[in-house]
């Protein structure tokens, strides 16, 4: 079957009141995968599929109303809608609320930050997350791992290259849910930075020998290639990493430039903010260092001066 019938068999179902096309559909149609970039259509069908009770369409409209996405920012909502799913019977949302519990409450209760630079400014944060919620997001992530790339200063559009040789994943918005949605409210709080400023979650696997050679994450202006990006979506001022586990060796993040690294234990955070006095700052080139022994996740998060757009 095309992709085009597809789209039109899921479209006809979805009339007829089917909710799990209503739900295939309004996923489709929120962020544009495979089907028209329709947000406003696609929460009124995931709306009607989940007064149906479809449990994936529950959980999405958790995330949803966790995001702020097309309504107001409702957290009580969000764990309603997951407690809905639980209780007819959803595994996932079963899961999700075994780690975060029934409610919102102290959710986004941030640790303290130890403060290691001030230009560039660097700070960490132990146990940012705790261990059920590091395993949870790896377990999520290791289906889709994929050769990592990077962006191409040369040619535009991102590439696989020798500068970085280890794999990983990406989080779109539709394949969050409420421990990643909590993840990303607290990274939020820790920065002072808005939800809607990140960039869609990246996990990062190492295997030994495997790395991410010195570069820098922020956008240079000077490259032709990049004047569009920095024009309709913005520059990256922060980066957020999650050490998600620390059964390995080696795999610190090092900045040359600092004379400095930090290796975080399971659930400890680095926060490191690619801009200073406006302008991108030389001395946060970084690298993440090769693997020894053992394998090495880490939740990685950007950060820009502007809201983005779905994805």
């Amino acid at each position: 079957m095309t992709p085009g019938a597809d789209l039109t068999s899921l479209q006809q179902r979805a009339r007829a009141g089917d909710a799990r096309a209503q739900f295939e559909l309004g996923r489709r149609l929120l962020v544009g995968r495979n089907a028209p970039f329709a947000p406003d259509d696609a929460a009124k069908l995931i709306e009607a599929a989940a007064k149906q009770n479809d449990t994936g369409a529950l959980q999405l409209s958790a995330v949803l109303a966790a995001a702020g996405i097309g309504r107001r920012q409702d957290w009580d909502a969000a764990f309603h809608l997951v407690r809905r799913a639980a209780e007819s019977g959803d595994d996932a949302a079963r899961g999700q609320l075994a780690i975060v519990g029934e409610r919102f409450a102290d959710q986004l209760k941030v640790p303290e930050a130890a403060k290691h630079f001030d230009a560039p400014r660097v700070l960490t944060f132990e146990r940012f997350l705790s261990d059920a919620e590091c395993a949870w997001i790896i377990d999520r992530a290791r289906p889709s791992l994929d050769v990592a790339r990077i962006k191409n200063a040369d040619r535009g559009g991102v590439n696989v290259d020798a500068i970085r040789t280890n794999t990983g994943m990406g989080f779109s918005l539709i394949d969050t849910d409420l421990v990643l949605q909590i993840t990303h409210a607290r990274i939020a709080a820790a920065i002072g930075q808005p939800v809607l400023h990140q960039e869609p979650t990246n996990i990062l696997h190492y295997t030994p020998g495997q790395e991410y050679r010195p570069h820098f994450d922020f956008i240079d202006p000077g490259v032709a290639h990049f004047a569009r990006e920095l024009q309709t979506v913005g520059q990256r001022t922060t980066t957020f990493l999650i050490y998600l586990n620390d059964d390995y060796d080696g795999g610190a993040t090092a900045f040359p430039r600092l004379d400095w690294s930090f290796k975080g234990r399971a659930g400890d955070a680095l926060a490191f903010w690619n801009i200073t006095e406006g302008k991108p700052d030389p001395l946060t080139l970084h690298a993440g260092t090769p693997t020894t022994k053992g394998v090495k996740w880490l939740f990685s998060k950007w950060v820009r001066n502007r809201p983005l757009p779905l994805v």
